[in-house]
């Protein structure tokens, strides 16, 4: 079961392109198309009301737009919209949906999108906001349920615009279909034979790392913890749980706060637990990581919650404990990724295009995407389903725990910027500098901060 995978090469050409595009903006140079919401008026909402009409969609390869394709004959005949759906693996998709966006060409009428993506498009006017086309009752079906989707990933989905602030707040820039927050993976099995409880604290899981690394079990020495290491914005995303755990903020006032007394704290917990990994994932994206897990290289692991699949199916299957981000002094904290449907604002289709949007995020579609691996939904209704405990039956208490995450500990962690990649790879970068030890944490997160600071001078 393929599941939804973020690769590095596609958050370098993030990063880079974020600093292009807010270049190009700043020049007067970037496309933008009118994202100013419905501009004809209708007697009433219909499936069919436009009826005739081809529509261009860029996707990106993953399980909810495989689900996707394979239902756009239901779509076709529901609403007599003719589709033309394109897909690319995550790398060639993102070159080619910036390309197209840069140009002004509207050739495609919606895309997958999501919160980093957004940031870049909203600012340069490329992408529509959809807010307008919700609270549309002529546009929008009177079973769709705005009200249903998780309140966190809506509010992480809006930004007004304001750079280095304006977080969930304004317009509305996609309408979510995935979601990944972060959770901790633990071998229950490990942890049985070791005597050693499941960790619920930062401090706990520092000490419970420290216990277990080094340990022999099944005939192999593990280590007592795995994550990504890897120098670009991405190690963010399991880093999220220390962030939000000592309450440390990004950007205070204008100024990086990644140095604060809290930032510090956060940026000297993950050291020390990271000294219980593999020498090697200081380098660990992802991918490197989530295999070490799986070959039963590491006792525990914080990633993605929904790369529960891949370790059910595999050899470490029935033995996988899910948990909590860890606690710390601020409390629980998880950041999100949210894969979404957005709009182009050059699109010449977009009343077709909302129809299509809110057609492939209703309750129907993303029950039905579930069998194609689309973990997690994005719906209330969907997620407390009985399909997505089906598929999740026998994986512990996987479909408890990321409902859980989500409703009570995820938001996006971090200030919204057109630049906001390139400040997560000065991040990363000095955090991969204190866990090699070429610097203390302090010095680390001063010069990320000094970084930071000159980035948003600039």
């Amino acid at each position: 079961m393929k599941r939804q995978i973020h690769s590095t090469a596609l958050r370098r050409i993030i990063a880079v392109t974020a600093g292009a595009g807010t270049m190009a903006l700043l020049a007067g140079c970037a496309g933008g198309g009118s994202s100013q919401g419905p501009e004809t008026e209708l007697d009433g909402f219909d499936w069919k009301n436009f009826e005739g009409t081809e529509l261009n969609l860029l996707m990106s390869e993953h399980p909810f737009s495989n689900a996707i394709k394979e239902r756009i004959p239901e779509f076709e005949e529901l609403t007599g919209i003719d589709v033309n759906l394109e897909t690319l693996t995550e790398t060639d998709y993102m070159v080619k949906l910036l390309t197209e966006l840069q140009s002004g060409a509207g050739s495609y009428d919606a895309f997958m999108t999501s919160q980093p993506m957004n940031f870049q498009y909203a600012a340069a006017g490329w992408i529509e906001d959809l807010q307008p086309w919700v609270d549309d009752d002529t546009r929008t079906a009177p079973d769709w349920d705005f009200e249903d989707f998780y309140p966190a990933l809506i509010d992480s989905l809006r930004w007004d615009k304001t750079e280095f602030g304006g977080a969930g707040e304004g317009e509305l820039w996609a309408i979510p279909v995935n979601e990944e927050g972060y959770s901790l993976f633990y071998r229950t099995d490990v942890l049985e034979e070791f005597g050693v409880e499941p960790p619920e604290t930062i401090d706990e899981l520092v000490a419970a790392a420290a216990e277990l690394d080094g340990k022999t079990f099944d005939g192999k020495e593990i280590s007592g913890f795995v994550s990504r290491g890897d120098k670009t914005y991405p190690t963010l995303n399991p880093f999220s749980t220390f962030v939000l755990g000592h309450g440390v903020q990004d950007i205070v006032d204008g100024k990086a706060g990644v140095n604060s007394p809290e930032g510090i704290a956060a940026a000297e917990d993950w050291v020390e637990l990271m000294q219980y990994a593999p020498d090697a994932a200081s380098t660990y994206t992802w991918y490197e990581a989530q295999q070490d897990f799986i070959a039963g290289n590491a006792a525990m692991y914080i990633d993605a919650d929904h790369m529960a699949p891949d370790f059910e199916k595999s050899a470490i299957g029935g033995n996988v404990g899910y948990g909590l981000p860890p606690e710390g002094p601020a409390g629980r904290g998880s950041s999100m990724w949210v894969w979404s449907l957005g709009m182009n604002a050059d699109s010449p289709n977009k009343d077709a295009a909302w129809q299509f949007i809110q057609w492939a995020s209703s309750k129907e579609s993303l029950t039905e995407a579930i069998t194609a691996g689309n973990m997690n939904p994005t719906r209330v209704s969907v997620g407390q389903g009985d399909e997505m405990a089906a598929a999740t039956e026998g994986w512990g208490d996987y479909n408890e725990i990321w409902q859980e995450i989500l409703s009570d500990h995820a938001e996006w962690a971090y200030t919204p910027s057109a630049a906001w990649p390139e400040v997560g790879d000065i991040w990363t970068t000095e955090l991969q500098a204190a866990v090699l030890e070429q610097k203390t944490a302090q010095e680390a997160m001063d010069d990320a901060a000094a970084q930071i600071d000159q980035l948003i001078e600039e």
